[in-house]
C-alpha cells in the first residue's frame, strides 16, 4: 500500500523504484527478523536431521549412532530461545510510552487523582493483579546444585570406585573382607568432603552478595484517600502518587507530575555518568531511558523535591527487567575451567582404560592360569585402587583455596567477587580503560585552595582570616558557600566529624558544604536568613 506513494522513476535510471521499495521496508524487516529469529530453533532441527542422514563420513555416523548430535542441537535451541527472550525484553523496554502522555492522561490511564491519590478498594485490587513492590529472585535450584557438588569433576570415577569396592565387600566376599567396607566408607568421605568444600564456598559468596544494601528503599512517602501517609516501598501499587526529595532512593518507576526547579537524580548506576539528571515534568526525549520525566526505580534523588505516579512495579520496572535480561542470559565458561574440563576427561580416560586392563587381564589369564590367586572381589578392588590412584583428589580443594585467597585479597580492596571464575578472568587482564568519574574513583570531591584576585588561601588560613573578622572576601566566600549551596546534611549524621557526615547532593555542592562547614556551622548562617 505504502509503495503507491512512491514517485514514478526517471527512465535513466531503471533501479529507481527498487531502492523506493527498499526505504519503504526497512520497519517491516525489521519486524520479520525478530519473527524469523524465533523460528531459527525449528530450522536448526531441520538442518540438522539433513546433515544427518546425507553424511557420509565416519563423524557423520559416529553421531547418527551417538547422541553428540542430539545434545549439540538442543543446546543450540536453547541459546536461540535465550537470544529470543532477550529481545522480546528490549522491544519491551523500547515500546513503553508513558513519558509521551501529559499528566491529566496519566491519571486518567492509571485511574488516580493527585489530590486523592488511589483508595483502598483500587489499592487492594491492584496488589492482587500486580503482587508486591519487590525484585523476583533467581530460583535457587537447591537440587541440582547438589548434583553439581556430589557429581562434578572426578566425583563420578570416586562413585564407580565406591561401588566396586562396596560390592566387593558384600554380594561378591566370600567371605566379607571388612577393610573393603572400611575403604568403600573412605571413598564416601573423600566425596562428602569435596561436596561440603564446594557448598561451603557457594554459600559464602552467596552470604556476601546477600549483605549488598538492596536497591529497593524500605520507606516511602504515598498520597492515599486524600492524606499524605509513610508505608513500606514493597506495598506500592501502580498509580500511587509517591512524593520524593532530596537524599531519597526512587521506590518503584515514577512519571513525574510535578518537580522543582531543583529536583535532579543520579543515574550513575545505570548511565555511569556521575553528573546529576535536571528532572522535568514534560517529556525531553522520544527514548523511554533517556526523558527525564520518568524516575527509574533505584535511582537517588540528588536534591530538589517532586511528585510521581507509580507507572510500573517490582518486575515490570526497568530495573526489574533489566535483571531479568541479566538472569536468562547463561554463563559461558571460562579459560581455566575448559582446561580443567579437559584435564579431567583425559585423566579419567587413562585411569578407566587401566582399570578395565586389569580387568581384562584377570579374565582372561590370572583366572584360567591361576584361579585361586585373586577372586573377583579382590580384582575389582584392585581395578578400583588403580582408578583412584590416577585421581588428583585434592585438585579442586586447591584450586578453589587458591581462587578464594585472591577474592579475599581483592575484597580488601573494596572488590567485591561474586564468582570465583572471574578472578581467573581478571588475571588475564593488562589494561582497563575508563573515562566515566565514578568508576574508578569515589566521586568525591574537596576544597583545598581559594583564590582571590591577588592571593591563593588554603582551608586553615581561609578559617583563621574568617574567624579574625577582618576579611570582607572570606565573608563573602563564606556567604556564598554557606547560602547558595543546594546540598544539606543528613542530620543522622550530624554527630559525626564534618568528613563522615553523609550528604545530600551533588558532589562539586558537597565540597563546598563541607568546605563552609569547616569555617562555621551551616545551620547558624542559615537561620540569619530567610529562604525565599
Amino acid at each position: 500500500m505504502e509503495i503507491q506513494v512512491a514517485d514514478e522513476p526517471e527512465a535513466s535510471s531503471p533501479y529507481g523504484p527498487i531502492s523506493r521499495v527498499e526505504r519503504k521496508l526497512t520497519v517491516e524487516c525489521r519486524t520479520l527478523s525478530i519473527q524469523i529469529s524465533r523460528q531459527l530453533p525449528h530450522q536448526s532441527r531441520q538442518q540438522s536431521r539433513i546433515s544427518r542422514h546425507s553424511g557420509t563420513g565416519w563423524w557423520d555416523r559416529l553421531c547418527h549412532v551417538l547422541p553428540l548430535r542430539k545434545a549439540y542441537d538442543q543446546h543450540q535451541v536453547d541459546h536461540a530461545d535465550q537470544e529470543a527472550q532477550l529481545e522480546a525484553t528490549a522491544d519491551e523496554l523500547s515500546s513503553l510510552k508513558f513519558h509521551l502522555d501529559s499528566v491529566d492522561e496519566i491519571l486518567t490511564k492509571f485511574g488516580t487523582s493527585r489530590i486523592q491519590g488511589l483508595e483502598d478498594e483500587a489499592i487492594k485490587r491492584r496488589r492482587e493483579r500486580d503482587g508486591p513492590n519487590v525484585l523476583s529472585s533467581s530460583p535457587s535450584r537447591i537440587f541440582l546444585k547438589i548434583f553439581d557438588w556430589l557429581f562434578s569433576g572426578f566425583c563420578p570415577l570416586l562413585w564407580v570406585a565406591a561401588v566396586f569396592v562396596w560390592i566387593s565387600w558384600k554380594p561378591l566376599g566370600n567371605p566379607a573382607n571388612p577393610q573393603y567396607l572400611a575403604l568403600g566408607v573412605t571413598i564416601f568421605l573423600v566425596i562428602a568432603l569435596q561436596a561440603s568444600f564446594s557448598a561451603w564456598q557457594e554459600w559464602t559468596t552467596s552470604r556476601i552478595m546477600a549483605s549488598i544494601t538492596s536497591m529497593l528503599p524500605t520507606e516511602t512517602i504515598v498520597t492515599r484517600n486524600g492524606t499524605m501517609s509513610k508505608i513500606m516501598a514493597a506495598d506500592l501499587v501502580q498509580g500511587d502518587v509517591v512524593h520524593v526529595r532530596g537524599g531519597d532512593k526512587i521506590p518503584a518507576d515514577l512519571r513525574l507530575i510535578e518537580a522543582s526547579r531543583d529536583l535532579r537524580f543520579d543515574r550513575s548506576m545505570l548511565t555511569g555518568e556521575s553528573d546529576a539528571v535536571v528532572a522535568t515534568v514534560n517529556s525531553t526525549d522520544e527514548n523511554y531511558l533517556e526523558t527525564r520525566n520518568i524516575a527509574v526505580m533505584g535511582t537517588h534523588v540528588t536534591q530538589g523535591s517532586g511528585v510521581g505516579v507509580v507507572i510500573g512495579t517490582g518486575d515490570s520496572t526497568v530495573m526489574g527487567r533489566i535483571a531479568k535480561m541479566t538472569t536468562s542470559k547463561g554463563t559461558e565458561k571460562t579459560l581455566l575451567q575448559i582446561e580443567i574440563t579437559r584435564f579431567v576427561v583425559v585423566v579419567a580416560s587413562l585411569s578407566l582404560v587401566a582399570g578395565m586392563i586389569l580387568l581384562v587381564m584377570w579374565a582372561a589369564w590370572l583366572r584360567k592360569s591361576y584361579p585361586t590367586f585373586l577372586t573377583l572381589s579382590d580384582v575389582l578392588v584392585n581395578s578400583t585402587g588403580v582408578i583412584v590412584a590416577f585421581v588428583p583428589d585434592g585438585l579442586p580443594i586447591c584450586l578453589t583455596l587458591t581462587l578464594t585467597l585472591i577474592a579475599k585479597r581483592m575484597q580488601r580492596q573494596n572488590v567485591l567477587v561474586k564468582d570465583l571464575t572471574t578472578v581467573e578472568t581478571l588475571g588475564s587482564v593488562n589494561v582497563i580503560c575508563s573515562d566515566k568519574t565514578g568508576t574508578l574513583t569515589q566521586n568525591l570531591m574537596t576544597v583545598v585552595h581559594a583564590g582571590f584576585l591577588d592571593m591563593s588561601l588554603t582551608t586553615d588560613e581561609l578559617k583563621t582570616r574568617y574567624s579574625s573578622g577582618q576579611s570582607a572576601a572570606v565573608q563573602r566566600l563564606y556567604d556564598t558557600a554557606a547560602l547558595c549551596n543546594g546540598s544539606t546534611f543528613d542530620s543522622q549524621t550530624m554527630s559525626l566529624p564534618i568528613a563522615d557526615r553523609r550528604v545530600n547532593g551533588d558532589a562539586t555542592d558537597t565540597a563546598i558544604l563541607r568546605f563552609a562547614e569547616h569555617l562555621r556551622p551551616v545551620s547558624q548562617a542559615q537561620s540569619e536568613y530567610r529562604k525565599l
